[in-house]
């Protein structure tokens, strides 16, 4: 159902503020010479998630939304009239990012926002997507995992949902539309729902992470990994517990739940080959030419060098606790690497490891 706020509500739901002096410089350097600064706002509770655009630097978290100019400048910070649901890491894409929260009566709903539009808003309720007879969806919300992923150009979104009582899973495959300005939706629109069920739903994050890579999605589970493409054709490409898939210089690869199952693709991801190393990487970021690594999504980031094998810890600034567990913010934007740590963004130019 789509649902467009009076504009009057802008003002409680909105507000924008410039600043002059976008950077305050971070009182101590660590020993290997790294300046960091830090963006001078917060984000409460924490940032769960950024995206680097062409001209705009996006951050999110529970309540708020904010859109940074090339300055540094906040030219909009976007209050959300419910907090989404706390583990459920939201979807940025350049003009739209989804949201899954709760209404009074506890059911699901998946919000589509526009970046550029606060008053535009589309909710689907989850408990009444098109399932199996006898059965209703219900998205995984106990631990740390994105609702889903958007397509490089923002049009496609993919999204795993639980089947219960079934108690398997399936992927919601939209297709979203806006007017030539991208400051309405044209229409948001379920194209194709793909049953997966070889994945038992029987606990909280089978699910590991949903990724869009070289034209086609990634879906990475405790029991295989799936190439999804954009017309929702599903090939499972591996049997066993995948934790994530990335690309790197034009190759894919599929990183496990053990050290020595790390898979490589030269043929965007038609086949793979086990490249027989041990390799520390888990859930990866790539920003600009360097591979960053976590154990788990949300654990401090490291480095990890181009020959996949073990990591390096980054030299943080000293406000950087890395035993928090909301590191959730990693992109490359204007030539320098943002990192998020609980509530706030630092930003450096240059990654130093230890």
């Amino acid at each position: 159902m789509n649902s467009r706020f009076l504009g009057a509500l802008l003002l409680v739901i909105l507000f924008s503020a410039c600043q002059t002096t976008p950077f305050w410089k971070d009182d101590t350097t660590p020993d290997g010479g790294t300046q960091w600064d830090s963006i001078d706002f917060k984000m409460e509770p924490y940032v769960q998630g950024m995206l680097a655009t062409p001209f705009e630097l996006y951050a999110i978290s529970e309540n708020s939304f904010a859109r940074l100019n090339s300055d540094l400048e906040v030219i909009e910070r976007r209050l959300f009239l419910r907090p989404s649901m706390s583990n459920s890491l939201p979807a940025l894409s350049e003009n739209s990012l989804v949201r899954l929260i709760a209404n009074d009566q506890g059911r699901q709903i998946i919000e589509f926002h526009l970046t550029r539009n606060a008053t535009e808003v589309h909710n689907v309720l989850v408990d009444t997507l098109p399932a199996p007879a006898g059965n209703s969806f219900e998205i995984e919300s106990l631990t740390a995992a994105p609702v889903g992923a958007f397509s490089n150009d923002g049009t496609l979104f993919l999204m795993p949902a639980k089947v219960v009582p079934a108690r398997y899973f399936s992927l919601f495959l939209f297709e979203v539309r806006h007017n030539a300005q991208h400051n309405s939706f044209a229409s948001v629109k379920i194209i194709k729902r793909i049953d997966l069920t070889d994945v038992v739903a029987n606990a909280e994050g089978v699910v590991k992470s949903v990724k869009f890579l070289n034209g086609n999605f990634y879906v990475a589970t405790q029991q295989g990994a799936w190439r999804i493409t954009p017309a929702g054709v599903a090939v499972r490409k591996f049997p066993q517990w995948k934790e994530d898939c990335f690309t790197f210089q034009g190759d894919l690869y599929a990183t496990g739940a053990y050290e020595f199952d790390l898979d490589k693709s030269i043929d965007n991801g038609l086949t793979w080959e086990r490249m027989n190393i041990a390799s520390e990487l888990q859930h990866v970021v790539v920003a600009d030419s360097m591979i960053f690594t976590q154990p788990v999504l949300g654990q401090v980031f490291s480095v990890m060098p181009k020959d996949l094998k073990k990591k390096k810890e980054i030299d943080y600034p000293a406000a950087v606790k890395p035993t928090s567990p909301y590191f959730f913010g990693l992109v490359y934007f204007k030539d320098r690497y943002y990192f998020s740590s609980d509530e706030m963004i630092f930003a450096t130019d240059r990654v130093v490891v230890d």
